[in-house]
């Protein structure tokens, strides 16, 4: 059965999240990097500037693929982890309203030293990505489980 909430805490925790987006001029290879997130109000999203290579690819094709893990310990020839798995449809944010509700999560999450409102100007060149997210599936290994992840759940 899924378990919503083991993978929401997983998004929650996780200081990064690594994204696989489409790279058509690569023969198919995806373009995988990490970004900093906040998982909001049922949705991942991420702070960029407003152009650049990522943008360009998510305007092409906004189907991505995430994954991230935390809590991880290597035990001899066990790794113990809690990892979250999934697809989404990439957005970017245009709403205002929006788009200052996250940078405000993010600085939240991040403790960072914004002030708000930020100035018109950098708020015009901060780009904010939302994460739709279609499926998901989540996995854990913890100490005293034995030599394999278990269980598996899915969204």
């Amino acid at each position: 059965m899924p378990d919503p909430e083991f993978m929401h805490t997983v998004l929650r925790d996780a200081g990064e999240i690594y994204l696989a987006l489409n790279a058509p001029n690569t023969g198919g290879a995806p373009y995988v990097l990490p970004v900093n997130h906040v998982f909001h109000e049922g949705c991942i999203y991420f702070h960029c500037a407003t152009e650049g290579r990522k943008l360009d690819l998510l305007r092409a094709d906004p189907r991505i693929g995430f994954s991230t893990a935390v809590d991880i310990a290597v035990e001899g020839t066990t790794t113990r982890y809690r990892s979250v798995c999934g697809t989404g449809v990439a957005e970017i944010v245009s709403d205002d309203a929006e788009k200052n509700s996250v940078l405000k999560a993010i600085a939240v999450r991040f403790k960072a030293p914004c002030h708000f409102p930020v100035s018109a100007e950098k708020f015009a060149a901060t780009g904010i990505v939302r994460i739709r997210i279609e499926s998901m599936t989540g996995k854990y290994s913890r100490q005293g489980e034995g030599k394999r992840p278990m269980p598996h759940h899915e969204r």
